[in-house]
């Protein structure tokens, strides 16, 4: 008998483990919710009703941001802060973590919680502006570019640890998104001196390839390529004339195969092929925000316009083989920062 109950005691146990630990690297949606506050300026935000030139710049009078998750199915929605002052979030690669930024205009935090919520803490002090953030590969630490109150060469590049340990990078030309993670995620890299002497003139905010070979970039309106290492050996860059007409970019694809970018508002995809573009896509023919690709690259979730009119901002879900779009939220608040992991 005894052997029997020790048998089924481990078994449990092993059942349970099993359990936390599917829980634990399940894929997710983490974002952001905007609510009006429950006070008289909250309500008449939302039904448009505030005194004729009412000043709406500090919106922490009338909303609260919080961090949330929820499955890609529409499913299992939790909301993970209560400060009314969060976004952000960012999943770490291994589904542990989410970092997020806290705090209102001129007063930004770094804030660290696990993906359940649990064991929040503050890892930087209050800053100007926090303007992005990238988790290292490896699950260990994010780069993040710091606004600093000060009379010239505001922004930095801290190294933030998960346990709030901080390297600073002062140099103010790679700040604008060229110090970047090597595929590794061992350590933090600079490009090669040259590069911002060959790349269009004002050129920032690149996108890096998971390989970190190439770069995505805006310039004159075109969505651009580059390979960092080849043309810092070289002395010209030029546009290949193929190159898609782009607003914004979001992401590489997991596979560093795709790039999704914004074109009159509407979320596109462009193939990329040994540096050149291949194809493009219009791929929702709706207009949408803070679009972002599944952990396998078979779908792409963003926010958009309620499609039975209400005016909210919702979730959907985009096939990138099919098109299919389908809604996989219906509520009273809006949604922003989305983030797939």
């Amino acid at each position: 008998m005894r052997i029997k109950y020790v048998i089924s005691m481990f078994i449990l146990v092993f059942m349970v483990s099993s359990i936390v630990l599917a829980e634990d690297s399940a894929e997710k949606l983490v974002f952001a919710i905007r609510e009006p506050l429950l006070n008289e300026d909250g309500f008449r935000i939302t039904t448009r009703t505030l005194g004729k030139g009412q000043d709406t710049t500090n919106w922490w009078e009338f909303y609260q941001y919080n961090i949330c998750t929820m499955n890609p199915d529409g499913t299992d929605f939790r909301k993970l802060t209560d400060d009314g002052v969060s976004r952000n979030p960012r999943l770490s690669p291994d589904r542990k973590r989410i970092a997020y930024i806290s705090g209102v205009e001129k007063n930004k935090s770094l804030y660290m919680m696990k993906a359940d919520g649990t064991e929040n803490k503050q890892l930087t002090k209050k800053q100007y502006e926090i303007h992005d953030f990238w988790w290292s590969p490896l699950s260990q630490a994010v780069l993040i570019v710091v606004e600093i109150e000060r009379a010239k060469d505001r922004l930095e590049n801290w190294e933030v640890t998960v346990d709030g340990k901080i390297k600073r990078w002062r140099t103010r030309q790679w700040a604008e998104g060229w110090l970047h993670w090597t595929a590794e995620g061992e350590k933090v890299k600079e490009p090669n001196r040259r590069l911002l002497e060959v790349l269009p003139k004002g050129t920032s905010w690149p996108e890096w390839s998971p390989d970190r070979r190439w770069i995505a970039f805006k310039t004159e309106g075109y969505l651009a390529l580059a390979e960092p290492y080849v043309v810092s050996m070289g002395r010209t860059w030029f546009l290949q004339q193929d190159e898609p007409p782009c607003e914004n970019i979001e992401e590489w694809s997991p596979n560093g195969k795709q790039v999704l970018f914004y074109t009159s508002g509407n979320i596109c995809v462009a193939t990329v092929e040994k540096g050149r573009f291949k194809s493009y896509l219009n791929l929702s023919l709706y207009q949408g925000r803070d679009a972002t690709w599944s952990p396998d690259g078979s779908q792409i979730a963003f926010i958009g316009g309620d499609s039975d009119g209400r005016s909210t901002s919702e979730i959907f879900l985009l096939d990138v083989k099919t098109g299919k779009m389908q809604q996989i939220s219906s509520t009273i608040y809006d949604y922003f920062d989305l983030h797939w992991r």
